[in-house]
């Protein structure tokens, strides 16, 4: 099912539909795993996001159960994040190696892959544990879905309360932009991350509403959160390397490695900050009296 919520549906009904189907897919991932346990997991994860960006946008309908909910995705997609987070790290490395500048780069980039590959390796987890995660997280989806089928949004104004909701995540969104433009630290990028991550999602939530402007935006909010994606995984790629947790090679190998990856980060960072103000550009009161408006007579068309 797409990743929308249908105007023409009661709010409390296309709410679920949206929500089930996420979690439906997610527990089908980790239940028949055709691409193996990990990429089972990472599947999982992507749809907890989602869910976890509904929720987002309709807290102000129903704030006690955005909360509860919200928490109980997120403590989900963490028991399943070691084994994904080491995996990421090999990506980087293989993302900087299209990059790579020359020979000698590449093949300190090869050497770091190789060993870090091996360090994963012999951290994972075994399959009775990861296949033990698995079934606990479904578990945990039947929980939440159950959680969703209860609640009751009969007396909720959806218009009213998506406007608030998009107003307040362009706001925070705003902030996250004047905050990286004035200090490119680790934490500011990770924070636009996941602005532009909520955002897109956002987008897609309520596409159907103006469906040629929404998806445009999703779409540059996605490209960023992409970017920046990167961006995060360069920083944590730089801090394993500056730390007493390297992999123990020789400093020069260590040292190409990390210049390569700071280079390449800069050059995100830059392309990012551009990008996040022409995502973010509109006022957040104007965006969100738009989606209200909108909204409103999407509804007032279908009880005519």
């Amino acid at each position: 099912m797409a990743f929308t919520l249908d105007p023409d549906r009661p709010f409390d009904e296309a709410v679920r539909k949206v929500a089930i189907s996420q979690l439906e897919d997610a527990m089908r991932a980790l239940k028949k795993q055709p691409d193996g346990i990990h990429e089972a997991i990472h599947d999982a994860r992507k749809k907890f996001k989602r869910v976890r960006g509904l929720y987002r946008l309709i807290r102000p309908a129903a704030k006690a159960f955005a909360r509860e909910e919200n928490a109980r995705i997120r403590e989900l997609a963490r028991t399943l994040s070691a084994d994904r987070d080491a995996a990421a790290m090999i990506e980087c490395l293989h993302y900087l190696r299209q990059k790579a500048a020359d020979g000698d780069t590449d093949m300190a980039l090869a050497r770091l892959e190789a060993a870090l590959a091996a360090r994963r390796d012999r951290m994972a987890s075994g399959d009775d544990a990861l296949q033990k995660k698995a079934k606990d997280a479904i578990t945990v989806c039947r929980d939440a879905i159950a959680a969703v089928e209860r609640q009751d949004f009969d007396d909720v104004k959806p218009q009213k309360a998506l406007a608030k909701a998009w107003e307040k995540q362009l706001d925070a969104a705003h902030v996250a932009v004047m905050a990286v433009r004035a200090e490119e630290s680790d934490e500011h990028f990770h924070e636009l991350r996941k602005e532009a991550q909520t955002y897109w999602m956002f987008c897609a939530l309520v596409s159907p509403l103006w469906p040629s402007a929404l998806k445009a935006k999703r779409a540059d909010a996605k490209a960023l959160a992409d970017l920046v994606g990167h961006e995060h995984d360069l920083s944590g790629l730089i801090a394993l390397l500056e730390s007493q947790d390297a992999p123990d090679m020789p400093l020069d190998v260590l040292g190409l490695c990390r210049k390569a990856a700071l280079a390449e980060r800069a050059l995100l960072r830059r392309r990012a900050v551009k990008s996040a103000r022409k995502v973010f550009d509109d006022d957040a009161d104007m965006e969100a009296a738009v989606i209200r408006t909108l909204w409103k007579k999407h509804q007032a068309r279908d009880e005519a």
